[in-house]
């Protein structure tokens, strides 16, 4: 057993190449679970971070005021320093086995899993550590005695390590979002090699935000359409953005940084960006 830091520096750096986007919704009791993920590199490694991002709007929760971090070293890394595909299938089996194992001796959430370095963190917030440590040991002995592994524990009543280090950040959940709108249209066989219109859907709480925001949004290049106005009673006037362009994820953005960046100032809402296809796959 190895003792670790419970958090790394963070820098994020996107590796457009390698970020694997999956985004799981399902109910678990009275909690709904939205789980995701992404890749960054963290100091001078590449690492892939997966969280349940539904504990967002409800973190802290007082009922889970601890904090565990704990999980094995993998045996086999590729030159990145990541588990290989049948390493990561055997760290889900012990990620599976640790999280039974802790509910047998307290009520816990899981709310994320760090791997990086040849390492997968995982990050329960818990009721009690009181038999914690025992029981993740007794697995390991019981089950893993090849595996090294980590177990640090803390009071975390803020759940900081969930809101400052697991959950994206502003420019990593636009990353986030943009990868999945472009990785369907790659699904759906768009080449992304043609400029065509790019549409970015807005509202505003008042017609007076709208007009001052299509002031930013000329001075952008972007061609806007305001004859749509919607029912919302709270922001009931829509604003949709086009500019002619080529879809790439630098491109998008950069685009949709600026605008989220400016609507800041407004009552306002983004919605999100289209575009027509283009070269579909032949039926």
């Amino acid at each position: 057993m190895r003792q670790n830091h419970l958090l790394y520096p963070v820098k994020y750096f996107h590796f457009t190449q390698v970020l694997i986007g999956t985004f799981l919704v399902f109910k678990a009791g009275a909690q709904t679970e939205r789980w995701d993920t992404y890749m960054a590199k963290f100091g001078d490694k590449p690492g892939s971070v997966l969280v349940d991002m539904g504990y967002k709007d409800m973190a802290p929760d007082s009922r889970y005021p601890f904090l565990v971090v704990t999980g094995p070293k993998a045996q086999d890394c590729n030159k990145q320093k990541l588990p290989n595909s049948e390493e990561i299938d055997r760290m889900e089996e012990i990620l599976d086995a640790t999280t039974n194992f802790i509910t047998g001796v307290t009520a816990k959430v899981l709310v994320g899993t760090f791997t990086y370095n040849c390492e997968r963190l995982n990050y329960y917030y818990v009721k009690d550590t009181m038999g914690v440590r025992y029981a993740i040991m007794r697995m390991y002995n019981r089950n893993y005695t090849n595996y090294e592994y980590a177990i640090n524990m803390k009071a975390d009543r803020e759940w900081s390590a969930y809101r400052a280090f697991l959950y994206p950040n502003e420019e990593t959940l636009n990353w986030m979002e943009n990868d999945k709108t472009i990785a369907k249209m790659l699904q759906q066989g768009d080449s992304l090699t043609a400029s065509r219109d790019i549409n970015f859907e807005l509202y505003f709480k008042t017609d007076t935000g709208r007009r001052s925001f299509i002031g930013f949004a000329n001075q952008k290049g972007y061609r806007t359409d305001t004859t749509q106005v919607s029912q919302s009673a709270n922001v009931p006037f829509e604003l949709v953005l086009t500019k002619h362009a080529r879809v790439s994820m630098d491109a998008i953005n950069d685009m949709t940084g600026a605008i989220k960046a400016e609507l800041k100032k407004y009552n306002s809402i983004y919605v999100g960006w289209n575009a027509p296809l283009k070269q579909p796959l032949k039926k």
